[in-house]
This record gives C-alpha cells, sequence and structure tokens, in this order.
C-alpha cells in the first residue's frame, strides 16, 4: 500500500515524471499503463482484481517459499467461535452450597440489613428476580461483581451508589453492588434484565478515581492474568469529529472548523444528514459555500467509518480460561493489552463483561469527609445522611451548583434557579430533563409550569396519577412508560420493556403491533378504545425522549451528597475539590472563584505550613499546596514536608537549603517556591531570597559533601554560621528592596495559573463596581441576546481571519474579580476595536450576551479605557446628605473636593430633611466632574461610604438584526 504524488485531467490520473520508477509497481499491480507524455505516465485504476496462482508465482519466482508457507500458513488455521454459551469464571461458594443458594443467602442477609427485616413487598420482589436470575444462569455473574465491590467496600475504596439500569434490581441492592432502593423509587427489574429479550446482563460500577487500579488488581489476582483485561473501543468518525477531520487536511483554520462543527446539534446520533436537514444555516453554508460543501461531502463519506483503536475506559472482562482461547489479544501504543474483540463482540461469544469506572467525585467526597473528621470531630456516613436538608435545597434553588456532580453547568444551574427543587424526586427530574430532546419538545416546560402551579396537573388517565405524581403529570422516564403499560393494558413488565423499546426506535412494524395489543389489554381492564389510542399516543410521543431513571436517580444520588457537604461544610468540600483538580488549571481558576464568591480565605503556598495539595485551616480558610506550582514536583514537596516534620520550620534559606536533599529539591524547584511566594515566611524579599539562592546551594552542597565524607568544617560547633553570611554587606542576601507587586503577581499566575498574594484589578476594584452593574460570574442570569457592560483585564488575545473574506476578527479573554469572560470581536467591530487589543488593558467591554454555547460569552461592539470609563459610563453623580451635613462648613469642602476634580458628569445633592420628603438639587455646570478614583474616595472621606451614588449609563441597544446576522455569517466564512 503506497501513496503517489498525480495530476487529476478529465478522469484520467497522471503520474509526475519525478515518480517514474514507482512505473514498475504499478505495472505489477496490474494496472493499464502508456506513456503519451515525455513528462507524465498515463495510468487507470479501473482494473483491481486477485491474481491467479500462476500470476502469483511468477511475481515472487525468486522466493518461491513465500507462496508455498503462505498456503501452510492458511492450512494451519482452524479458528471458528461458539456463540450462545456463557464463559463465566466459576465463583466458588463455601463448600456445600450451590452457587445459587449461596446467592439467595447473601441477599436474603442483605435486605434483613437494609430493612431491618424483610418486608413482604422486597421478599416477593427478591423472589421474583433470583427465579429470573437462575432460569438465565447469571448467578456466577452477580456473585462475581458482589465480590469484588466487597472487596472494595472492605478496604475503603469509595463506591458509587449505582450507575445505568442496575440501580433497578434488588439483588443488586441487597448484595450492596448498589446503593438505590429500587421499591422506593419504583424502579423496574426488567428494564435491567428482561427474560423475554436476553441480553447480557451490564452492570457499571464507580470506584475511587484514586484507588480503581486496586480493584482491577483484585480481579486479575483471583482470576488469572491470562482470564482477565481491559477491552478495545473502536472510534469512529462521528458528525462533528469528521467535519474536523477533514477541515483539517484541507488546511482550513481551527476557529472555523469549530464554528462549523457547533452547528451540528448536540444530539444523541445525529448525522451530517439530518443535521442539513434540520439546521437551516448549516444548510444554507454547504449551498453557498463551495469550500464547504466540498468538505460536507467529503464527510458524508467518511462518517461512521473507524477512525483508531483505544481501550475502553471502564470495560474488563473477565473469562473462565486464558482469553487467547476466544479472543484475539491487542497491543497498544503503550505496551498495555486489550482484547481485539469490542465489548459487543466479547458478549455475542458469552465474554463476562464489567465496568469499573473511576469517578473523581467519589475521590473529593471521601476526602471531604475525612477532613471533616479531622477539623471537626464529625464521622459522616454521606449514604445516609437526611434528604430532606433544608441547606442543602436552598443551595440548589440558588444554583450555587459550581463543584456540584452533573448540576454546575451554566444551563443547569439556569434550570435549577427556575426549578428551585424542594424534594429529591425533583433532582433526580432535573438531570433527566436537562437533554436537548425535553428541551426543545416543550416537554420541560410544561414541567416547570405544573410543578410551580401555573399549569394545572392534569393526568392521562386517573389510574395513571400514582405512576405520574411525581413527575407532576408528565411522562420522564423510561420507566413510566412501562409502568404505564402494566397499569393500564395489563402488560407483564417484560412486555412493557419490548413496548418500550420498540417505541424508542420508532419501528412501523412494530408500532402497530403493541398498539393493538395495548388497546386490547386496556378494553380488558375496562378503558375505552379512544382513551387507549390517546394514552398510546402520549406514550409513543414521550417514549423518545424517556430517560432510564435508574440512572438519573443513582447520579441524584451523588448531585445530592456533594451539594450537601458543599451546604453544610464548605471549607472541607472545597478543599478536596480543588486538591483534585489542581492539575486542571481552568476547573482549579473557576474553583477558586467560587471560593471567592463564598467568602472563604485563601491561604497562599507555604513552605512551613503547605502540603502537596489544598489543605484545611479552619472553618473559614485553605491554605494552598505546595505541588500546584510548577516544577515543583510530587517528590520534592514529598522531601521537604518530611524533613520539616522532622526539623520543625525552616527559619532561612540557608536551613533549607542546607536540611535538603538537592538532588530531590534543585535549584529550578527552589527558584519556583521563591516566586510563587512559598518562602515568604522566611520573612525576607522574594528578590534578595532569589539573589541569595545560587549562595545558599553551593555552601549547602559543600556542607552536605563534607558531612558525607565524615569532615567538620571550622564553623561546625557554631549554629549561626548563616547568620553570619547574611551579615556580610557583600552577600547578595543584603538586598532589601522587592519586586514590584505586578512582577510578584506575574510570577504567581506563571507559576500557578492564579493569583494568590492579590489581583492586578484590586486598585480598581471601586471603579469596576461603580461603573459596571454586571461581572463575568452574573452572566448567567443575563437572557441571550442583553446588552452589559462588564469591566475587567484582557488577559488572551487570539486574532484571526475568517477564510471567505479574509477580515480581521479576534477571540479574546477577559478577567475581573469573579471570573474570567470570552468576548469575541466580530470583523464588523474589529477596526474600531483593535487598538485596545492589548495584553492586561484594563477596560471595559460593551456587547451582547451569547448563550450559544454552554458558557456565555460576550460580543463586543464597545471599549472603553479605564481612564475614559467614569466619564462616559456613568449619566450622573449624587452626593446624599443628612440635614445636619448641608451646613456651609461641610458644602465648602465638597465644594473645593468638585472644583478639583471637574469634567463633563452633572452633580446632584440629595439632602435629607426631618420629617419631609429628600430636597434633590442639581448644582450648576461649574461643578460637573470626570469620574475617577480619588474623587469617589475623597467624596466618601466627606460624606460616608454609602452616601456617593452613581447612575450608570444603559447599554446602546444592540445593532439592528442584519447586521448582526451578517457580521455574523462573515465569521463563519
Amino acid at each position: 500500500e503506497f501513496q503517489l504524488p498525480c495530476v487529476a485531467t478529465n478522469g484520467v490520473h497522471y503520474l509526475e515524471k519525478a515518480h517514474a520508477p514507482a512505473h514498475d509497481a504499478l505495472m505489477a499491480m496490474q494496472h493499464s499503463t502508456t506513456i503519451d507524455n515525455p513528462d507524465r505516465i498515463r495510468y487507470e485504476t479501473s482494473e483491481y482484481y486477485l491474481k491467479t496462482e500462476e500470476q502469483m508465482c511468477a511475481l515472487f519466482q525468486d522466493t518461491p517459499e513465500a507462496i508455498t508457507n503462505t498456503l501452510k500458513i492458511a492450512e494451519q488455521c482452524d479458528v471458528s467461535f461458539e456463540f450462545g454459551k456463557l464463559r463465566l469464571p466459576e465463583y466458588e461458594p463455601p463448600e456445600g452450597i450451590s452457587q445459587h443458594d449461596y446467592l439467595r443467602q447473601l441477599c436474603v442477609e442483605g435486605l434483613d440489613q437494609r430493612y431491618g427485616k424483610m418486608t413482604p413487598e422486597a421478599e416477593a420482589r427478591l423472589n421474583h428476580e433470583l427465579k429470573v436470575i437462575l432460569q438465565l444462569g447469571y448467578s456466577s455473574y452477580f456473585l462475581i461483581v458482589w465480590d469484588f465491590v466487597n472487596f472494595a467496600k472492605r478496604e475503603k475504596i469509595p463506591v458509587g451508589p449505582g450507575r445505568g439500569s442496575a440501580a433497578g434490581s434488588i439483588v443488586s441492592f441487597a448484595l450492596g453492588i448498589t446503593d438505590i432502593d429500587p421499591l422506593t423509587y419504583d424502579l423496574l427489574f426488567e428494564r435491567f434484565l428482561n427474560p423475554e429479550r436476553v441480553t447480557f446482563p451490564d452492570i457499571d460500577i464507580d470506584f475511587c478515581y484514586e484507588r480503581r487500579n486496586e480493584v482491577i488488581e483484585y480481579v486479575i489476582d483471583k482470576y488469572g492474568s491470562t482470564n482477565v483485561a481491559q477491552i478495545i473501543t473502536f472510534g469512529t468518525m462521528q458528525s462533528k469529529a469528521v467535519v474536523r477531520d477533514v477541515a483539517r487536511t484541507m488546511r482550513m483554520s481551527y476557529g472555523e472548523a469549530d464554528r462549523l462543527a457547533k452547528l451540528i446539534p448536540n444530539e444523541l446520533d445525529i448525522t451530517l444528514t439530518r443535521a442539513l436537514a434540520e439546521v437551516p444555516e448549516f444548510k444554507a453554508l454547504y449551498d453557498t459555500d463551495e469550500q464547504i460543501k466540498q468538505l460536507l461531502d467529503y464527510a458524508l463519506v467518511l462518517e461512521g467509518l473507524t477512525r483508531h483503536a483505544s481501550i475502553h475506559a471502564a470495560g474488563i472482562t473477565v473469562a473462565d480460561k486464558p482469553l487467547t482461547e476466544y479472543t484475539p489479544l491487542f497491543k497498544s501504543n503503550d505496551g498495555q493489552i486489550t482484547t481485539g474483540h469490542d465489548m459487543g463482540s466479547l458478549e455475542q461469544i458469552g465474554i463476562l463483561k464489567v465496568d469499573m469506572l473511576g469517578l473523581r467525585t467519589l475521590t473529593v467526597i471521601d476526602h471531604a469527609v475525612r477532613w471533616i473528621k479531622k477539623k471537626r470531630g464529625v464521622d459522616i456516613d454521606v449514604t445516609k445522611v437526611s434528604l430532606q436538608d433544608e441547606a442543602t435545597y436552598h443551595l440548589l434553588a440558588r444554583a450555587e451548583t459550581i463543584g456540584i456532580f452533573q448540576l454546575e453547568s451554566a444551563g443547569m444551574r439556569e434550570l435549577l434557579r427556575k426549578i428551585c427543587p424542594t424534594q429529591f424526586e425533583d433532582i433526580v427530574s432535573v438531570i433527566a430533563l436537562y437533554r436537548p430532546g425535553p428541551i426543545g419538545s416543550g416537554m420541560l416546560d410544561d414541567f416547570m409550569k405544573r410543578k410551580h402551579g401555573q399549569t394545572a396537573i392534569i393526568y392521562p388517565h386517573p389510574k395513571l396519577e400514582n405512576t405520574l405524581k411525581v413527575t407532576y403529570g408528565v411522562i420522564v422516564y423510561q420507566e413510566q412508560v412501562m409502568r404505564i403499560a402494566s397499569d393500564l393494558a395489563g402488560f407483564t413488565m417484560a412486555q412493557a420493556d419490548l413496548l418500550r423499546r420498540a417505541m424508542g426506535k420508532k419501528k412501523a412494524e412494530a408500532m402497530i403491533a403493541q398498539r393493538k395489543a395495548f388497546v386490547a389489554g386496556a378494553e380488558a381492564k375496562e378503558v375505552t378504545a379512544e382513551d387507549a389510542n390517546r394514552v398510546f399516543d402520549l406514550m409513543e410521543h414521550f417514549a423518545g425522549y424517556g430517560f432510564n431513571k435508574s440512572h438519573s436517580v443513582a447520579y441524584a444520588a451523588i448531585s445530592y451528597q456533594t451539594a450537601y457537604l458543599k451546604a453544610n461544610y464548605p471549607v472541607e468540600f472545597m478543599t478536596s475539590l480543588l486538591s483534585s483538580e489542581s492539575g486542571n488549571t481552568d476547573k482549579l481558576v473557576m474553583y477558586l472563584d467560587e471560593c471567592k464568591r463564598m467568602g472563604i480565605k485563601l491561604l497562599p503556598p507555604d513552605i512551613n505550613f503547605s502540603e502537596a495539595m489544598f489543605t484545611v485551616v479552619d472553618e473559614n480558610t485553605i491554605r494552598c499546596g505546595l505541588g500546584i506550582i510548577k516544577n515543583v514536583g510530587i517528590h520534592a514537596v514529598e522531601t521537604l514536608v518530611e524533613v520539616r516534620k522532622e526539623i520543625g520550620a525552616f527559619g532561612s534559606l540557608d536551613e533549607l537549603c542546607t536540611q535538603l536533599d538537592l538532588r530531590q529539591v534543585n535549584r529550578k524547584v527552589l527558584e519556583s517556591l521563591i516566586k510563587a511566594g512559598a518562602m515568604d515566611s522566611l520573612n525576607q524579599p522574594r528578590a534578595a531570597l532569589l539573589a541569595n539562592l545560587d549562595h545558599c546551594i553551593e555552601e549547602a552542597t559543600l556542607q552536605q559533601r563534607d558531612r558525607a565524607i565524615g569532615q567538620m568544617t571550622f564553623f561546625g560547633d557554631i549554629g549561626n554560621a548563616p547568620a553570619a553570611r547574611q551579615e556580610n554587606s557583600n552577600n547578595p542576601s543584603a538586598i532589601s528592596r522587592d519586586w514590584p507587586d505586578s512582577q510578584k503577581l506575574a510570577f504567581e499566575k506563571t507559576l500557578m495559573g492564579f493569583y494568590v498574594s492579590g489581583h492586578p484589578l484590586d486598585a480598581h476594584s471601586k471603579m469596576l463596581k461603580c461603573l459596571s452593574a454586571y461581572d463575568s460570574a452574573s452572566l448567567a442570569d443575563i437572557d441571550n441576546g442583553e446588552m452589559v457592560i462588564i469591566g475587567g483585564m484582557l488577559t488572551r488575545i487570539k486574532r484571526t481571519v475568517t477564510k471567505k473574506t479574509q477580515e480581521n476578527m479576534a477571540i479574546c479573554a477577559i478577567e475581573d474579580l469573579k471570573g474570567r469572560l470570552e468576548v469575541v470581536v466580530f470583523p464588523g467591530s474589529y477596526p474600531k476595536l483593535s487598538p485596545m487589543l492589548m495584553p492586561n488593558n484594563i477596560l471595559f467591554v460593551e456587547g451582547r450576551v451569547s448563550k450559544r454555547d454552554d458558557q456565555p460569552k460576550l460580543i463586543a461592539e464597545r471599549m472603553i479605557g479605564m481612564e475614559q470609563a467614569g466619564n462616559q459610563l456613568v449619566k450622573s453623580l449624587s452626593l446624599v446628605l443628612n440635614q445636619s451635613q448641608a451646613d456651609p462648613a461641610c458644602l465648602d469642602q465638597l465644594k473645593a473636593v468638585l472644583v478639583k476634580y471637574r469634567g463633563v458628569v452633572p452633580v446632584y445633592l440629595n439632602i435629607k430633611m426631618d420629617g419631609q420628603n429628600p430636597m434633590r438639587l442639581r448644582l450648576a455646570d461649574g461643578y460637573k466632574v470626570e469620574i475617577c478614583l480619588p474623587l469617589i474616595e475623597a467624596l466618601e472621606g466627606l460624606i460616608g461610604e454609602n452616601s456617593v451614588l452613581v447612575e450608570r449609563r444603559e447599554p446602546s441597544p444592540p445593532e439592528p438584526f442584519k447586521a448582526r446576522r451578517k457580521s455574523k455569517e462573515s465569521a463563519l466564512s
């Protein structure tokens, strides 16, 4: 297989003469080849075929063994696959008891423990499930899963409450595989394991992200390394990815490809064909832009093809014999061994597959619980906390869910504000409803209106009230569809699951048969055919959007647990969250901003107090870890902390260098610690510490070498040698001036990704608050398309051009005291705003809010520098005085201040009169002022901080729609 550059003309291909040596290869491939041009070789590649034995022998006449060996290998191969047979390893129960009896025994013990004493309802459900499990031959499967989950819990490895349809099984609940009671939430076993649609049971289990490998090692040790492997997965070219891939080969810019890909709806199983049919803007670009048409034509051919092989994120397979008996094996580029068959093929040949997922949130919860025990002496089991905690629901209703599992995206927070969860079932519904289908169908709006009493709750039929009560009459879950079929038409749960699947796949022939059976069953239960057809239509409509409630309940449990910890133990929770994301700067900055909003104080990293990760100081303070500093590896931190525990706090740089192993803590590490401010507790300026660093390392190296060979220096008995050196005026440590604050902050940002000791905007905080009603954190509450003004500092500027028109545009980031925000400067605004686009420029951006993506953006239409902002963004200044302040002496002082800062903004006096309405006076034009920080501070010093009021100018109305669309289309092109 080879590639050759060629030129195509009228369907005929020509090979450049420079590649004429390939002529023989082309002839060997039986291409029709002619030379009709002295510079090019013409060839046609239409005659692909398998060669005859004679032709092959002629080609390999110099190495005939190649032909005979190929035949020998083929004759030796005899591979066949036996389907429909389970290859489960045999779990060995205690002697004298069968696998199924042991499974029943464990389940009975588990339910007695869960309920205090097993209820008749639970017993009936257990007997039903065990009967199906025995019938299908899955007793060993459940015992194997129970065994490694039990190992994890025995070893204190956090295990999730459940995931997927397995939460609908009371056997799983009894064994401790899940922690969700299926009876409480009306979860159905047949959604997990249906005897009328036999499929391999699929149990997905979340483990602590840090300790998941311990569980995998346990399984390998128990069943043998040859019998256990991770599963291969084949990545295919999905719609968005194939657009980006083809765009890259066509050398289109990343921005253009990204914008085109984002026009494709974020829906499961979306295809390019559907996107062209459903998205007018996407289709318009295909019809009008020749390059995009060519890109999409290529992409339509490639879509769905296998792109690469990789390792399944969680899938582990366990067999009763070495896996080579059943499947080929695959060695990845990093040396890991996986199965050569994907999970679908493994299931067909009967190989056990379980999903062991590493969930970071479980690690966060575990660490938070440990901090609570350590700092407060409270031992918490998050699986048993009250589901009626008021603080938790207040937090959810306020949408303060940054860091909360599944609930932290901007769209989800907006949904929480609208729904205001008041019970656990509401959280379950929120997770199920936050998807494109329910949102686009109006189903979500209907749910919200019914919950808040804006629309009457109407049930499709009186018999369905119990099933639909928790979702206010709206069909939200797949299990509700199944329950309706059972309650209204007498379907068994197994039959109801088949109905649900048929509705979800919208198979016309199957739907006709299912409707007929449904109506007949309903009439047998005294429901009219008219009502039955109406309910069936409603089920069919919602089934396409229905969510697996078992999965939603399990995820909602983790969401509630994290929300409970944040609401009741905020410092411990945020400390654990920060540590878990210490390697992700973007997430870290977001969570640090959340700490600031919550009023949690953040202390900088310090060699005398910090550990590797973030630590709890008290109920209101978190200390940064040394491990978050770039160039400071975990081994260096462990070395430093270990020495500190032995000798106590470090008193000087000399002592630090002398006591540490400089092979583990080298100069680069020490320099980074100094620049990040981690050595400020040594009470020397950072500049002096860095200037003295090489001198200290040199002396420490000599002392360590001398100690290693048993020598003693002249000052060996004198403990003040380092101090003596510091007093030497020729020593670099004599430097007393430190770096300016701007330099310190720049080093902190470079080494940690955020500011700790301050912020470049701290000096401008009062003006930012005065001149803008919004900040980066409040945009989530603003409607799409609204005009706002936000102040901050430009931290990232990416200038680019549009592909079609080659017009300039820019994508920037602006940072304020609450976080950061993406700002887009389209070509229409770029010429006038370009001079303002400078790194670290502090300014105000006036623009339109865009909520097209998950995170709000600002489409800039105007930028104003900090120096001009006061006069341009303020309509008037009002000074509020009480009657006693309105005396000549005070007014003279005010007059002097106003005259000193003369400008263009009018000033009003609001004088509070005893027992009368306030008096409002506009001062003469001679007292107009320039709005600036010194003026505000001088006025507040005279009449009080809350007595100086600024009336802001409202943002300009957005430009006409046509102009906006033209600018947007130009940018997309």
